[in-house]
């Protein structure tokens, strides 16, 4: 079953070209692709007129299908049970959809199941960020609501991310690592985000070596691409690494933009480690005898010969002695 036909199905629509319409215009924030609008006041303009007329595109869409819209408590919604985005704070796309909202009305639903376990709620396929724009608003969400399994549920919530094209490649790197450690398996995960087997083991594979922490400190960085995030996991590998780049994150303004973020973790990350600066030894009248540099794994000594001629040799002469001593000792 096409991609189009799973959400059709889960709209109870007898057509598949509109419900993958209405997938497609949930976020009023990316527009199909277009030449490059001017700058400015006039870009914005443009910018809107093309949502307005998306939107409205989409609403005939839904009304056409015989899908009931609702106004549902936006309170009475919880998000869906696998999350898909990493930011939740109030950016300036979130915030220009909050403006659009409440100069045009939300004029495409969201899609909501009854609460599987507490009567009386609903849980969110998708259009998270519309819920949150309607909770910020104190206004009313339009919703379409169907009865969905877990299953079905992921599969709509997959399905729509693919429509709109804006997650970043770390999320749904996250979100298919998600649903695998939820017991779903690769044919429902590769459906979900409509992806191929070698591009969801490179996901899977990105998505647990990098350090869940270092990755909510990031953010989405959706400029970031596949091949840098695969990059970072393979520095962060290094203990050494992954330590400079928590230094580096928890230094950065909290305002600082997540590709920016992204950038300095990977600039941290590739940094060679600082050499630790030699140990000198001196003897009980403070003459510098030798200089001792612990590199990993190995550890030089390198004599005075200024002050001491002949004590390398003797140390030399003495080592195997000196070894056996320790051996007693340990």
């Amino acid at each position: 079953m096409s991609r189009r036909n799973l959400l059709t199905n889960l709209l109870g629509a007898a057509d598949a070209s509109p419900a993958s319409e209405l997938a497609a215009a949930n976020s009023p924030l990316n527009p199909p692709a277009r030449p490059r609008a001017p700058a400015g006041a006039v870009r914005a303009m443009s910018l809107t007129l093309d949502k307005i007329e998306e939107e409205s595109r989409a609403l005939r869409t839904a009304l056409s299908t015989g899908a009931a819209i609702v106004e549902l408590d936006p309170e009475a919604i919880d998000a869906a049970f696998i999350a898909d985005r990493l930011s939740t704070q109030d950016d300036a796309e979130f915030e220009a959809l909050k403006q659009s909202i409440a100069a045009h009305g939300q004029t495409v639903p969201i899609l909501v199941r009854p609460h599987p376990t507490q009567a009386g709620r609903y849980q969110a396929a998708y259009g998270h960020r519309r819920l949150r724009a309607a909770r910020a608003l104190g206004a009313k969400v339009r919703a379409v609501v169907r009865t969905l399994d877990d299953h079905e549920l992921v599969l709509a919530q997959g399905i729509e991310n693919s429509a709109r094209r804006d997650l970043s490649f770390i999320e749904r790197a996250l979100f298919a690592l998600a649903l695998e450690k939820s017991g779903y398996d690769r044919p429902v995960i590769m459906a979900a985000l409509s992806t191929d087997k070698t591009e969801l083991s490179k996901m899977l594979t990105t998505g647990r070596a990098l350090p869940e922490a270092i990755v909510r400190a990031i953010g989405p960085a959706p400029r970031a691409g596949r091949r840098r995030w695969m990059q970072l996991a393979e520095l962060l590998k290094s203990r050494e690494a992954a330590r400079r780049v928590e230094i580096e994150l928890c230094g950065l303004d909290p305002q600082t933009d997540t590709d920016a973020r992204f950038v300095r973790a990977l600039t941290a990350a590739a940094a060679p480690a600082p050499r630790p600066a030699p140990e000198m030894i001196r003897g009980a009248d403070g003459a510098p005898l030798a200089r001792v540099r612990r590199d990993g794994a190995a550890t030089l000594l390198r004599f005075d010969e200024k002050t001491a001629p002949d004590f390398a040799d003797f140390v030399a002469t003495r080592l195997a002695a000196l070894y056996e001593e320790f051996r007693r000792r340990a």
